[in-house]
Protein backbone atom coordinates (compact mmCIF):
# COMPACT_ATOMS: atom_id res chain seq x y z
CA UNK A 1 0.00 0.00 0.00
CA UNK A 2 1.44 3.34 -1.03
CA UNK A 3 1.15 6.53 0.90
CA UNK A 4 0.95 8.82 -2.15
CA UNK A 5 -1.59 8.20 -4.89
CA UNK A 6 -1.54 11.54 -6.66
CA UNK A 7 -1.34 11.64 -10.43
CA UNK A 8 0.42 15.02 -10.31
CA UNK A 9 3.50 13.56 -8.59
CA UNK A 10 6.18 11.88 -10.63
CA UNK A 11 7.82 8.75 -9.25
CA UNK A 12 10.96 10.69 -8.36
CA UNK A 13 9.00 13.33 -6.48
CA UNK A 14 6.94 10.70 -4.64
CA UNK A 15 10.12 8.88 -3.60
CA UNK A 16 11.60 12.15 -2.38
CA UNK A 17 8.47 12.89 -0.32
CA UNK A 18 8.48 9.42 1.23
CA UNK A 19 12.13 9.91 2.23
CA UNK A 20 11.13 13.16 3.95
CA UNK A 21 8.39 11.28 5.83
CA UNK A 22 10.90 8.61 6.78
CA UNK A 23 13.28 11.22 8.19
CA UNK A 24 10.45 12.64 10.32
CA UNK A 25 8.89 9.37 11.53
CA UNK A 26 12.19 7.66 12.36
CA UNK A 27 13.55 10.58 14.40
CA UNK A 28 14.59 9.58 17.93
CA UNK A 29 15.10 11.45 21.16
CA UNK A 30 16.90 10.56 24.37
CA UNK A 31 14.59 9.81 27.30
CA UNK A 32 15.91 9.43 30.81
CA UNK A 33 14.49 6.51 32.81
CA UNK A 34 14.92 6.17 36.56
CA UNK A 35 16.50 8.43 39.14
CA UNK A 36 19.89 8.83 40.71
CA UNK A 37 22.83 6.53 39.98
CA UNK A 38 20.66 3.85 38.40
CA UNK A 39 19.19 6.20 35.82
CA UNK A 40 19.80 5.37 32.19
CA UNK A 41 19.10 7.09 28.90
CA UNK A 42 17.14 5.28 26.21
CA UNK A 43 16.59 6.45 22.63
CA UNK A 44 12.90 6.37 21.69
CA UNK A 45 10.97 7.50 18.64
CA UNK A 46 9.61 11.03 18.87
CA UNK A 47 6.34 9.84 17.33
CA UNK A 48 5.48 6.69 19.23
CA UNK A 49 1.69 6.38 19.32
CA UNK A 50 -0.36 3.22 18.71
CA UNK A 51 -0.54 3.41 14.91
CA UNK A 52 2.91 4.86 14.28
CA UNK A 53 4.64 1.49 13.86
CA UNK A 54 2.18 0.65 11.08
CA UNK A 55 2.94 3.99 9.43
CA UNK A 56 6.69 3.28 9.60
CA UNK A 57 6.12 -0.05 7.87
CA UNK A 58 4.02 1.66 5.18
CA UNK A 59 6.77 4.21 4.62
CA UNK A 60 9.39 1.48 4.17
CA UNK A 61 7.11 -0.46 1.83
CA UNK A 62 6.45 2.69 -0.20
CA UNK A 63 10.17 3.35 -0.55
CA UNK A 64 10.71 -0.20 -1.82
CA UNK A 65 7.77 0.16 -4.20
CA UNK A 66 8.92 3.42 -5.76
CA UNK A 67 12.55 2.27 -6.05
CA UNK A 68 11.56 -0.93 -7.86
CA UNK A 69 9.16 1.00 -10.08
CA UNK A 70 11.91 3.46 -11.01
CA UNK A 71 14.28 0.55 -11.75
CA UNK A 72 11.79 -1.18 -14.03
CA UNK A 73 11.06 2.06 -15.90
CA UNK A 74 14.76 2.80 -16.37
CA UNK A 75 15.36 -0.77 -17.61
CA UNK A 76 12.43 -0.47 -19.99
CA UNK A 77 13.77 2.83 -21.37
CA UNK A 78 17.27 1.44 -21.86
CA UNK A 79 16.11 -1.37 -24.16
Amino acid sequence: MNIFRYDDYSLEHSLKQVHVLKRVMFRKKEVKHGRGKKAFVKREYVYNQDGDEEIRNKILNSIKHYETKLETISKKNNK
